[in-house]
């Protein structure tokens, strides 16, 4: 499986990885995702923008879900005042995506960083 195709399994395996590590609590998953995603896809340049994609889809499709079935509005209103951004209810939702957005990003930086040193380059 070479191409587009091996990009979007690498891309839908990373969402499941992160997607069941948010489900079941364990939210540190998405790194390891991204690890994998920068392990097994040879060019960086794909890699880490497809980690960054997993972590983020990981982390806001549970949010989607949430929006549709019970509405995020209180409780996010809640947190931005918590936080200091009164009556902006996206500030929380924003962040949470970011941090999924982050640990894919960097999981598949990293991996691929290491890849690069072990695996040298033929030109």
């Amino acid at each position: 499986m070479k191409g587009r195709g091996w990009f979007v399994f690498m891309l839908v395996v990373g969402v499941a990885i992160s997607l069941i590590g948010v489900l079941m609590g364990a939210w540190w998953l998405t790194f390891p995702a991204g690890l994998v995603i920068g392990a097994v896809v040879a060019r960086a340049r794909l890699a880490i923008p497809t980690g960054a994609v997993a972590g983020l889809l990981g982390w806001g499709l549970p949010l989607a879900a949430e929006q549709n079935r019970y509405g995020l509005g209180p409780a996010a209103g809640s947190l931005a005042a918590i936080m200091g951004f009164t009556g902006q209810a996206v500030v929380p939702v924003i962040l949470t995506c970011l941090v999924g957005l982050l640990l894919g990003l960097t999981g598949a930086w990293l991996a691929s960083a290491l890849r690069s040193l072990a695996v040298p380059t033929t030109r």
